[in-house]
């Protein structure tokens, strides 16, 4: 049966195409004498060609993010013979079958995991060709233009997710249906079915696609096609509704999971026997009718059609009918694994995400869809409002949506790109290009250029009678009056243009105008995101990106299998933290030991752990001594500054305002606080240097690693087995002093009870041999006295006046006032000996003077002073007894001076202050006023873990007392520096510590120790 071509809608008619005076448009014109080269076809193959450039250069230059490396190695694995199985969490079958053909042509590389993305991120490109007729011919280009360049689309084309896939078969889908409606020919209900095939063997947000297009048709053609059904007429059927029904009987059978949605209010289950026995009846019902209804509407297209769906979905489902049981879950088993997941609201991204996102990369899609949303309503344009419908609808349906990550941003990118590129084909075509630049169009988009500039330049002085001193709100006055008076002559001479262009060419200069910034900032945009900062999460787009560290690692690894001879055979183990990526990554290395969260084999020569929980601390316990560590980036991610009102205010405010801003409990956030928040000076100014320069508003989070390579192997560079027995080697000195000793007194036990310690970190003596520890993990300080007996605690999980997030330094001054480092609210607060709260200074992540950044030890000297060690901005500083700012010194290096990573502090009788310098792995001694005069290595502070934090106390000869808690052990040294004594072992005996972390001392020279992750207080009598 041939089907009925449409008629042509009211206001469906395409605009002429831009014309010369001579009347040939200029994209009809051959070039070069080639009559098939017309300027149109130049032009595409031009965008084609920047976008294959854009798509594949240099693919492989980031390290692969978490779910990249989990994609990566599935396609391996099927590559490799190891076969594939379907799993809903990780989407549809597409996507590794087309990985590991690519691997099987060119091999597995970062780069080769990244082509298949590219290939079909230039068929997007590609594709607004075929709506010629409906885009307008200066539309599909300016479509296929903005696809090619926008910076989402652009990165998700090069990342190894379903996306790129899923929205390529989208677009083919909306093709096909417009030129189906055009034509009537089976052609394209051939390359929809396709079209369909490829997004529901990639991702089940094809359903949301059809769900998107099926709602457009049944508002257009709905009727008619319920009549032709009614009177049994397929004939009868437009275009549009036989593209409605062939959708419905081919989708159809894939939403026989809906079933359970409707019988889970009487007590159905998602999940067991019953939901599949009711699905299985629902899947083959609807497979049956779907196909009864469809052979009744056009027997040939419609099994030809089926045809090609079905045949790909059971070939991909079934992994090449290898897997059978595929075929149920992919038909039935994603739609209801991805049901279960919506209430999870994964990423955990507020409703407004995709309205910062969004315009953040494309705004120029954005801007000129919605202008063209706007003529397509006046003109009431058929396909015009098709593509407003398109672009609102997939906004609202993705931010409606539980889950909100940033790749799912191209879902709405797309019909945005396709609307703008339409929007343009009326827009240039309306302008009388020779009239508007005689009449000085060009001179008119020069000056709004410059205006927008000029306006830019100002708001980033800021209006200069705010802010600093008096003598720099002058220096800033006569740049800003010198620019102000510039911006008004501008406006002058635009008004001036304006009268001789008149209103309507002024206003599309003005689109122009617009319209040239608007692209320059996309390039600037799109270039920095993907070759500058794409995995640097900078940028919101990049959201969680592993680091390169990853890179330098595995490099590291490569040279201690180059240097022993042993290549992939060399034993690597790695823990379940750091599994992904580095499971793709190892897999080459055939002697690679996955431990999970165990212990790796006591005989590999490189180890690989995460940082989150104990199982670092775990692990370094049963490596000892015989290994050197250094701390990594694993993961790294934007700091979503967005998500709390609380926190957005804040960050809009200058330094000093932040400094200065209330707690979270006295701020109101209202909608018209966080306006006038976001739009006051010092909030356009963050916004625009977030825009320009991804000045990000706080710093970077991450979630980091250790590598540990065993001694032998760093110290001799040549010719070591890797294979050989470990060796353990410790420094002769510390050996020749170690003693055993046994713990006189156990204070306290694991718990949050009273008295009871959760990783207790600092500790100090009152002067009345009181006993102050700071019980890190349970958000308090607890009050112990002379004999040990427990007398109070005060202090609960929050950032009010005497709350704590996990405090860590605390010290007594000679009145008896206690001095808390509440490390990660970043602050310190005093209290009197019985916890009544004093005072605090200190209000967030900074680094301006008294601010600080995770201080983590702190020391008051005879007269009152308080140090504190400012661990992350890397420096000391000194306050008075009532917190007032007096010096600060140091700053982040090895030099003399400097220090990575400050922690324990303590001050002499003479004034000399200590500082532990943990990751130069030296104390470094400092006079009264902060001058560097002596430092000393430390042979045991080698790692960079979150546990590895020493502290330090000073007795009254001098000698200095220091833990080493990654290798569970105390240290006693001269003032000089010279190592005295050395004690203690892994154990929860007397004579045994596990991570050793405070140190104080008593009056009679006793020796008070946290035994953190034991949970308890050491008490050991003096050294003789």
């Amino acid at each position: 049966m041939q089907t009925k071509r449409s008629v042509a809608q009211p206001g469906a008619q395409t605009p002429a195409p831009i014309r010369t005076q001579a009347g040939v448009s200029w994209l009809d014109r051959p070039l070069l004498g080639l009559r098939f080269l017309s300027g149109e076809r130049a032009i595409f193959i031009g965008i084609l060609l920047v976008a294959i450039l854009l798509r594949f250069w240099d693919l492989g230059y980031r390290i692969l993010h978490h779910d990249e490396s989990i994609h990566a190695v599935w396609s391996w694995y099927l590559y490799m013979g190891r076969g594939y199985r379907h799993d809903p969490v990780y989407h549809g079958p597409f996507l590794y079958h087309f990985e590991a053909f690519i691997y099987f042509l060119i091999g597995a590389t970062d780069y080769a995991t990244r082509v298949g993305p590219a290939i079909f991120g230039t068929i997007l490109v590609a594709l607004p060709y075929l709506l010629r007729s409906r885009l307008g011919r200066t539309g599909a280009l300016s479509a296929s233009f903005l696809l090619m360049l926008s910076p989402s689309v652009l990165y998700y084309s090069r990342s190894l997710r379903h996306d790129i896939f899923a929205a390529t078969a989208t677009l083919a889908l909306v093709v096909a249906m417009w030129r189906y409606m055009e034509e009537g020919q089976p052609r394209w209900i051939y390359m929809a079915a396709a079209a369909l095939a490829l997004g529901f063997t990639t991702h089940e947000l094809t359903y949301i696609t059809v769900a998107i297009v099926a709602g457009y048709l049944l508002v257009t053609a709905g009727l008619g096609a319920a009549r032709a059904l009614r009177q049994r007429r397929p004939q009868d059927l437009s275009p549009a509704a036989s593209y409605l029904l062939f959708l419905a009987t081919i989708v159809a059978p894939l939403g026989s999971a809906m079933s359970l949605v409707v019988l889970h209010p009487f007590g159905l289950q998602y999940t067991g026997p019953a939901a599949d026995s009711i699905t299985w009846i629902a899947l083959i019902a609807l497979l049956v009718f779907s196909a009864l209804l469809g052979t009744w509407w056009n027997r040939r297209v419609w099994l030809g059609a089926a045809a090609i769906f079905w045949v790909i979905f059971v070939v991909l489902y079934t992994s090449i009918f290898s897997n059978p049981d595929g075929f149920y879950s992919g038909a039935v088993g994603a739609l209801r694994y991805w049901l279960t997941q919506q209430s999870f609201a994964r990423g955990g991204q507020p409703w407004y995400y995709y309205m910062l996102l969004f315009p953040l990369y494309d705004f120029l899609p954005l801007i000129f869809g919605l202008a063209g949303g706007v003529y397509a309503i006046w003109r009431r344009h058929a396909f015009g409002l098709f593509l407003l419908y398109w672009s609102l609808a997939s906004f609202a349906m993705y931010s409606w949506a539980g889950e909100k990550m940033p790749w799912l941003v191209i879902h709405i990118a797309i019909p945005f790109c396709m609307l703008a590129g339409w929007y343009l084909n009326h827009l240039l075509g309306s302008i009388r290009w020779r009239e508007a630049w005689a009449r000085g169009g060009a001179y008119f988009v020069v000056v709004l250029g410059l205006l927008f500039s000029v306006f830019l330049a100002l708001s980033n002085l800021g209006w200069p009678g705010t802010g600093g001193m008096p003598l720099q709100q002058q220096q800033r006055l006569f740049p800003w009056l010198a620019l102000f008076g510039l911006w008004v002559g501008l406006l002058v001479a635009a008004y001036l243009l304006i009268r001789r262009l008149g209103w309507l060419r002024s206003w599309q200069m003005v689109g122009m105008a617009a319209l040239t910034l608007m692209l320059a900032f996309t390039f600037h945009s799109s270039l920095t995101v993907n070759f500058r900062n794409g995995d640097i999460p900078v940028e919101m787009l990049v959201y969680t990106q592993s680091s390169p560290d990853v890179g330098k690692v595995m490099r590291e690894i490569e040279r201690v299998a180059f240097r022993t001879g042993t290549g992939k055979e060399i034993k690597v183990a790695y823990d379940d933290k750091v599994s992904w990526p580095f499971e793709w990554y190892l897999r080459d290395y055939t002697a690679k030991n996955y431990y999970g969260n165990g212990l790796p084999a006591n005989d590999a020569p490189v180890v690989l752990v995460g940082l989150e929980g104990d199982h670092d601390a775990r692990v370094k316990a049963a490596l000892g001594n015989r290994y050197v560590g250094q701390r990594y980036k694993l993961r790294w991610w934007f700091p979503e500054d967005y998500k709390s009102p609380y926190d957005w205010m804040k960050a809009m405010q200058s330094d000093e305002g932040r400094a200065r801003f209330p707690a979270t409990n006295q701020v109101s956030t209202g909608f018209f606080d966080i306006m006038r928040a976001t739009f006051q000076p010092s909030g356009i100014q963050r916004l625009w240097k977030y825009f320009l320069y991804r000045d990000t508003f706080n710093p970077l989070g991450s979630t980091d690693f250790m590598l540990y390579i065993r001694k032998d192997l760093v110290d001799n560079l040549w010719a070591v087995s890797a294979t050989a027995a470990p060796a353990t080697i410790e420094d002769d000195q510390y050996a020749s002093k170690a003693r055993v000793l046994a713990a006189a007194q156990t204070i306290g036990a694991p718990g949050a009870g009273d008295g009871q310690l959760a990783e207790p970190k600092g500790i100090a003596i009152g002067p009345d041999g009181s006993i102050y520890v700071a019980d890190s993990r349970n958000n308090r300080v607890e009050k112990f006295d002379a004999s040990g007996n427990f007398v109070t605690k005060w202090g609960s999980s929050g950032n009010a006046n005497g709350q704590f997030a996990e405090p860590w330094g605390i010290a007594t001054d000679g009145q008896g006032n206690v001095y808390v480092a509440d490390t990660w609210n970043h602050r310190i607060q005093k209290f009197d000996k019985n916890g009544n709260f004093l005072l605090t200074w200190g209000t967030g992540i900074s680094a301006n003077q008294g601010e600080f950044y995770g201080p983590r030890g702190i020391a008051v000297d005879a007269g009152g002073n308080v140090y504190v060690t400012d661990a992350g901005n890397h420096r000391i500083q000194k306050f008075d007894g009532e917190g007032r700012f007096l010096a600060a010194y140091g700053s982040r290096g090895d030099a003399e001076g400097q220090f990575a990573e400050p922690v324990g502090i303590a001050v002499d009788r003479a004034g000399n202050i200590y500082v532990a310098d943990t990751w130069n792995q030296r104390v470094q001694r400092l006079d009264a006023d902060l001058r560097p005069t002596g430092q000393w290595p430390v042979a045991g502070w080698q790692t960079q873990s979150l546990l590895n934090k020493p502290y330090l106390t000073v007795d009254s000869e001098g000698n200095v007392y220091a833990s080493d808690p990654d290798n569970h052990r105390m240290l006693q040294f001269s003032s000089t520096g010279s190592i005295r004594a050395v004690w203690g072992k892994l154990g929860i005996d007397a004579t045994g510590m596990n991570v050793p972390t405070g140190v104080a001392l008593d009056a009679s020279g006793n020796i008070y120790i946290t035994d953190s992750l034991n949970g308890r207080i050491l008490k050991f009598p003096p050294l003789k």
